[in-house]
């Protein structure tokens, strides 16, 4: 890799907020799926250096020979790479993952529950808009702002723009005052699959079109949660999950055509 560079954002006091850390299984694949999901998601970027050995011990809460253990485990899959003296830094990626999904038989598992998934939020996100619209706070916006740019920088950028897609649609699950949403909003993205984050960015994300697509939604909805608009808010996050759920919808049935297409003829 020819540019090494500091993952942008400091670390923040007590790191939690960067990774989901309480993931099933022994510590050190807790640890790896927790980074896998920050590096496919799109938080650290190609290129990027993770935070220290010393700094993901505080993180996770466990010892440096486990964090070096899953280190270990993520550069013998080929996602991070190390320098020595300088720390761990993000691989390039997209054509591993790429390669796992044309060579896997999951992909139409993958497809069905990114469907179930929006079916879930159509139910759940409209809602949420409506009550941040009636008792968001300034911070709350400044922060759905922050992730709204952050989305538009990385997608400009060519980076995996998931991550910020999530923030944005976490600081309006915040801006409820309702913890059973927020809790809602982190169980649905630290359930995701690499190979599912993956084919979520090149279905709705990936095409500059989409992805600018996504801006303007995410642009109406703040508009309606900002001028406490409670059923404006509702509508426009009703129709941007809609849009989503029928991309997929369209995905879904193309991938059940070539598989129809690929089947060996019947004797």
């Amino acid at each position: 890799m020819k540019e090494k560079r500091r993952a942008r954002d400091e670390i923040p006091e007590g790191g939690r907020e960067l990774f989901e850390t309480d993931r099933p299984g022994g510590a050190h694949e807790r640890v790896r799926r927790s980074l896998i999901h920050a590096i496919v998601s799109g938080r650290f970027p190609t290129g990027d250096r993770l935070p220290s050995e010393p700094e993901l011990t505080a993180i996770f809460g466990v010892s440096r020979p486990i964090v070096r253990q899953a280190l270990e485990k993520l550069r013998a899959e080929g996602l991070v790479e190390s320098l020595r003296g300088s720390g761990s830094y993000v691989a390039r990626l997209d054509h591993l993952l790429a390669a796992r999904l044309r060579s896997g038989g999951d992909v139409l598992r993958h497809a069905r529950t990114m469907l179930e998934d929006l079916e879930f939020r159509q139910m759940l996100e409209p809602e949420a808009a409506f009550l941040a619209a009636r008792r968001r706070s300034p911070e709350d916006l400044d922060r759905m702002r922050a992730a709204m740019e952050q989305f538009q920088t990385a997608h400009e950028s060519g980076r995996i723009t998931h991550h910020f897609d999530y923030l944005f649609h976490e600081a309006i699950a915040r801006a409820t005052a309702n913890e059973r949403f927020l809790d809602a909003a982190r169980r649905l993205e630290y359930a995701q699959e690499d190979e599912r984050l993956f084919m979520r960015h090149l279905i709705h994300f990936h095409p500059h079109a989409r992805a600018e697509e996504v801006v303007r939604e995410h642009g109406l909805v703040l508009e309606r949660i900002a001028e406490r608009d409670e059923e404006g808010a509702r509508a426009a996050m009703g129709r941007h999950i809609e849009a989503g759920r029928l991309r997929q919808e369209e995905h879904l049935k193309r991938l059940k055509a070539e598989r129809i297409e690929a089947a060996p003829p019947e004797s």
